[in-house]
């Protein structure tokens, strides 16, 4: 009797699960569904509504319309609509000089440009090896015309573009300083990026990264191999205004940390993965200072937090950026491109969120931030006190 009643009761629950299946299956389904039909329904009305519209506008406008700009400014309004800090969408010109920084390899005259308030474009930095450097052109230039094409009738956007072109080709240049023009040629040459210099003050090394790219890993590592052979006291590493990708960060770390799992990478669904581990042994073992600033972030972010937990380096600045995510450029069919974020960032014993807060926190003027220290005592403020800090921990 005891058996009859125990395979009814399995039969019973068997029965009960499989309804239990049943339901779960149905609502899943159903909202799976919903999502994907509300998803065609509201993007059929964003479609009719601009069809709507731009009929309308090419019947009744008084004024053309500029199509290149329609549509840059169409997709630049779906990627600002996306709950996302890090998405950008990249003109063609933009993409491709991404690209090249990211490759650390630049087709180009060699400045960076900004646009300035009279609607001409400013010399804010000159490449080391560039063509640039080898020409009367200096930082704080003003630029009035480019291929003979005054920057105020075509625009400061169109005057940077302009820049960039084919290896081996020339560009002219009208340049104003202290009131003066001056007319140049510049060739347009194939040269990498320096992203990585260093100098020994006082026994100590000081290395400065301007940004991380495909190259600086091989610049960094050489740079540190020929400090130990110096014996240097120490390092103060400078990663103030850094940025730039994650791809190089492993070499790098290698010389100050022992093999271990630094960081993983969180996706939508959940999954967690491994995304930055050293292998091997650690080949430095002096005291290091890592700088940073408001503008340090992402990769380079990762890179000093690293140091702070795992070679006992201490941080001198300004709190970082807090930029804790991943992001990926993908490429589009004409040329121009989309930047989205792919994952999050999760360091294993210590969070981004919200940026690094320093040991050693010190404000900085402006005009300061490009001194490079030639003695201990520097007229930056915040190298001055990376250099108090570094023989500090000499002694202690």
């Amino acid at each position: 009797m005891n058996k009859k009643f125990s395979i009814g009761v399995m039969i019973s629950l068997i029965a009960i699960a499989c309804a239990i299946t049943y339901v779960v299956t149905i609502t899943v389904s159903t909202n799976m569904f919903n999502q994907r039909i509300g998803g065609v329904t509201q993007r059929e009305e964003i479609y009719s509504k601009i069809q709507e519209i731009d009929s309308y506008v090419r019947s009744a406008s008084y004024y053309d319309i500029n199509e290149e700009t329609l549509i840059n400014g169409i997709i630049s309004g779906y990627v600002k609509g996306m709950d996302d800090a890090g998405a950008q969408y990249l003109s063609q010109s933009e993409a491709y000089k991404r690209q090249q920084l990211e490759s650390g390899t630049l087709i180009s005259i060699g400045i960076e440009v900004s646009r300035e308030e009279s609607g001409y474009i400013r010399v804010d930095s000159i490449y080391d090896g560039s063509p640039a450097a080898a020409m009367d052109i200096q930082v704080g230039d003003i630029i009035t015309a480019v291929g003979g094409k005054n920057v105020l009738e075509t625009g400061a956007d169109a005057a940077i573009s302009a820049l960039d072109g084919d290896e081996n080709t020339n560009v002219r240049l009208s340049l104003q300083r202290n009131g003066e023009t001056k007319e140049l040629t510049a060739i347009r040459r194939s040269f990498t990026i320096r992203t990585v210099t260093s100098t020994v003050v006082s026994g100590y090394g000081y290395v400065r990264v301007s940004t991380l790219n495909s190259q600086t890993d091989e610049q960094f590592v050489t740079e540190i191999q020929d400090l130990e052979a110096r014996n240097v006291l120490g390092y103060i590493i400078d990663l103030r205004g850094c940025s730039g990708t994650f791809d190089c960060l492993q070499p790098m770390l290698e010389q100050f940390v022992g093999a271990r799992l630094l960081a993983n990478a969180q996706y939508k669904d959940g999954t967690i993965a491994k995304f930055l581990e050293t292998t091997g042994t650690a080949s430095v073992s002096v005291p290091v200072v890592v700088m940073v600033d408001e503008n340090t972030s992402g990769a380079a972010e990762l890179l000093a937090i690293s140091l702070r937990d795992y070679a006992s380096a201490k941080t001198v600045g300004k709190q970082t950026a807090g930029k804790d995510y991943v992001t990926e450029l993908h490429n589009l069919s004409d040329g121009t491109a989309i930047v989205i974020t792919t994952a999050h960032l999760v360091p294993i014993t210590s969070s981004l969120e919200g940026g690094i807060k320093v040991d050693f926190s010190v404000d900085l003027a402006e005009e300061t931030m490009d001194t490079a220290p030639t003695e201990l005592t520097s007229t930056d403020p915040q190298i001055t006190k990376a250099f108090e800090v570094i023989e500090s921990l000499k002694n202690s």
